[in-house]
């Protein structure tokens, strides 16, 4: 191969693409360029949405999604292209956004956080600025206003009867039972391009992985059916039967597969987060972690044998989460932190021998860190939808994969890579102040520890 060829090659490999049936993709990506097809912003990165919208317009048969929240209308207008073909076409989503801009006006309540969204939704929506949510906008800006229209079936998780089973937290389509796309990205201008009230927004760092695969598309057809049901009546949540790791092989890379919850009836480590810990435990010399959220103390007892046997291991957490009473990066870092009812997490474990590459990734104003990824030895890659969490495990609809790759893992890594050069390692003073700012306050009310 010429020189210029394995240049050409280098490129496509790290850009998230290839000649694998299993790809990559990453919206903060410095190795790829696109324009943001709504705020017409020239920027670096996968085009997150692109990748969806290409294999569903080589859809032949049919389309299944299941997503927390779809709120981008060139999804749902190529949704509604292939059922007006006559494709088989559903849609599941959580309760929570399963609204229009129009029904939810009313409704936003005193959450701060939902009201944001909303706020979002709306400047979205109404293209013209004008205030006035008009009806062409509806029908080409609102994506769950366009499903309800088109009559596209769409599903939440109150339809097993129940008022939601925890979060329906999947981000996946299913096409022709042959292709999956799947990662840590809800189909949102937040998880994928950026915020529309905040221009130097460029989304929430997130991934994607495409497996072509009947094998693989079968799981996710069988988790997508229990959640489906019989089409009016659906299982979420521990009505679904539970199923353990499932491997296939696509072109001799290993896929493992499981979905959530778990009920607690079963042992810890035959749930999602203990399929995580199988595979972190086998890590030799290194375990690199970008997470949203990471809480769940089991996972950090198995990698703190592992950095004690000499892996190096490195965690970035969202800064909203990164220092809260419940948080890990606390024990990695060899720190405790009270909750406000003066109490140390239970079973908590504070390390001897801390990390010192743990701390917030730093993001642009308007995003954040919401990756759920590790990688193990460079060669194994563990993603999904999963927090690590036991609100995960154990009450949400969720996915995770274990891809063992080292092409795939090299891409993780470099994302890792990417997000550590904006990253503050370590505890800063501040944090130091806030924690012994808490032990004085419970003393003064009679707490002792």
């Amino acid at each position: 191969m010429k020189f210029w060829q394995l240049i050409a090659l280098s490129t496509v490999l790290l850009s998230g693409q290839g000649w694998s049936s299993v790809k990559a993709y990453f919206n903060q990506n410095p190795n790829s360029h696109y324009t943001d097809p709504y705020r017409n912003i020239s920027r670096n990165g996968d085009n997150l949405e692109q990748v969806i919208l290409d294999q569903i317009n080589a859809a032949k048969k049919s389309v299944f999604v299941a997503v927390q929240e779809l709120r981008l209308p060139l999804i749902a207008a190529a949704l509604i292209e292939k059922k007006k073909a006559g494709l088989d076409v559903r849609v599941v989503l959580e309760h929570d956004y399963n609204f229009t801009v129009l029904s939810q006006e009313d409704n936003s309540g005193d959450d701060e956080y939902e009201a944001t969204k909303l706020n979002e939704l709306r400047a979205f929506v109404d293209l013209n600025q004008n205030g006035i949510i008009e009806k062409t906008e509806l029908q080409t800006r609102d994506a769950v206003y366009m499903l309800q229209q088109a009559k596209i079936p769409v599903m939440d998780d109150t339809a097993d009867g129940s008022s939601g089973s925890g979060l329906m937290h999947h981000k996946f389509v299913i096409v022709d039972e042959k292709v999956v796309v799947t990662g840590s990205a809800n189909f949102t201008m937040s998880c994928t391009h950026g915020d529309m009230l905040v221009p130097g927004s460029r989304g929430n760092s997130n991934s994607m992985v495409v497996i072509q695969s009947t094998a693989a598309a079968k799981l996710f057809v069988e988790e997508f059916s229990q959640m489906w049901g019989n089409g009016k009546r659906g299982n979420f949540g521990h009505n679904k039967t539970y199923r353990g790791p499932q491997s296939v092989t696509v072109r001799g890379i290993k896929i493992s597969v499981q979905f959530s919850p778990t009920s607690a009836r079963y042992n810890w480590e035959e749930s999602v987060n203990g399929l995580m810990a199988l595979h972190l435990a086998k890590a030799k010399t290194s375990v690199n972690a970008a997470l949203f959220v990471f809480s769940d103390q089991k996972i950090t007892n198995v990698l703190e044998k592992r950095h004690n046997a000499g892996a190096q291991i490195g965690i970035l957490i969202e800064p909203k989460f990164a220092f809260r009473d419940y948080s890990e990066l606390l024990d990695v870092l060899g720190l405790r932190m009270l909750s406000p009812k003066c109490t140390y997490e239970a079973d908590n474990q504070v390390w001897k021998n801390p990390i010192t590459e743990g701390g917030m990734a730093i993001s642009p104003r308007g995003d954040v860190l919401h990756h759920k990824f590790a990688v193990v030895d460079n060669k194994t890659t563990i993603v999904g939808s999963e927090n690590w969490s036991d609100a995960a495990n154990y009450v949400n609809d969720e996915t995770l994969l274990v891809i063992q790759d080292q092409g795939i893992s090299e891409l993780f890594t470099q994302e890792y890579a990417r997000i550590k050069k904006s990253s503050l390692l370590g505890p800063s003073a501040r944090i130091k102040a806030e924690i012994l700012r808490q032990e004085t306050a419970c003393a003064d009310r009679g707490f002792y520890f």
